[in-house]
């Protein structure tokens, strides 16, 4: 005997689930159905089993704490060019980053994208296209089969993923410490350690074609990295300047031009300064370079100046180790002024 009232909540969630468009959650489904979470729970997963014994185009999904209802896998890719492209622009900006990035974590989406990415996480969740796994106090970000599936795509694999965004660019790595230029550049980039891979790093150098790392570390790097390989002087703000120009050339992408505008601007405000400075003694060739570019006096007897990490004995102790998740224009400015106003 058919069980009235539980038929006719099964009908409420499927007809909730078909017109949402959407992964509905469990509580969602129970408020609307008038039945427990549990209960609610249960009818869906029978929902989902009818529909997998018809020969339909549709099927029921279990996703995260909730159920959707989609157009069977093998027949998204027929299907989706006719489907309305209906998630506003800034959700899509905030999901092409997870989808090319992932896995992501959250407080790295928001270092990108602001606060707002909170909002855009949990919507997007919401609608089943990606999955936020809680790790620490932060939640790791990656795009979902349903994600997939409304895009078209073939595959689910991050990889796959990012190769169908990235379709004729290329695919750029940035140790660490170029993290914060690559941001600056609004470069396409996974950040990747060349220098002591471990196993996540080696598959990720395997899909790189150009690599962004360090003077002198490119024929370390060759033990177990094929692809084209940009060294990147960073000690002054004119190498930093070239090099940022050379990353953009070489991707065939990027804006370089706010950060050479802002460089410039630094630059001559820093050489303005160095006019009246007091002369100095460069001890090693990183200052002599950093001398050349703030035009600053050098002689003999000035003050000498040298990277805090020679361990030498100087009147001047430039920051030269910095953190690498210091931001890269920073990270130049900071020696700047160490130079510019000595310690007493």
């Amino acid at each position: 005997m058919v069980d009235s009232q539980a038929f006719d909540a099964k009908a409420i969630i499927e007809a909730a689930l078909f017109a949402a468009g959407r992964t509905l959650t469990l509580r969602e489904l129970a408020d609307l159905s008038g039945l427990s979470e549990e209960r609610a729970r249960s009818e869906a997963m029978d929902l989902a089993a009818e529909y997998n014994l018809r020969a339909s185009g549709l099927e029921v999904k279990d996703i995260g704490d909730g159920f959707a209802m989609q157009v069977r896998s093998r027949l998204a890719r027929v299907v989706v060019p006719l489907a309305p492209r209906e998630i506003e622009a800034p959700l899509i900006r905030t999901l092409a980053i997870i989808a090319y990035k992932q896995p992501l974590k959250q407080s790295d989406l928001v270092e990108i994208r602001g606060n707002k990415s909170y909002v855009h996480v949990k919507e997007l969740e919401k609608r089943g296209l990606i999955s936020a796994e809680k790790i620490g106090r932060t939640k790791l970000l990656t795009t979902t089969r349903a994600f997939a599936d409304y895009f078209g795509l073939e595959s689910c694999n991050p990889q796959a993923v990012r190769r169908a965004l990235l379709k004729d660019k290329k695919l750029i790595g940035v140790s660490p410490m170029y993290k914060s230029l690559a941001l600056r550049l609004g470069l396409d980039f996974i950040v990747v350690n060349p220098y002591n891979p471990k196993a996540e790093d080696l598959s990720k150098l395997k899909e790189i074609e150009l690599l962004v790392l360090a003077p002198g570390y490119a024929d370390r790097v060759r033990e177990h990295y094929s692809g084209e390989i940009l060294e990147a002087s960073i000690r002054t703000l004119s190498q930093l300047k070239n090099s940022a120009e050379r990353i953009c050339q070489a991707a065939g992408s990027g804006d370089v031009e706010p950060l050479v505008a802002e460089v410039d601007s630094l630059l001559h405000r820093f050489r303005e300064r160095a006019k009246s400075a007091k002369p100095i003694k460069p001890l090693t060739p990183m200052i002599e370079d950093i001398a050349r570019d703030l035009r600053i006096a050098v002689q003999e007897d000035g003050l000498r100046a040298a990277p805090d990490s020679a361990k030498m004995d100087a009147d001047i102790q430039v920051p030269a180790h910095q953190p690498y998740d210091m931001d890269i224009l920073e990270r130049v400015v900071q020696r700047y002024e160490r130079i510019l106003k000595p310690s007493k």
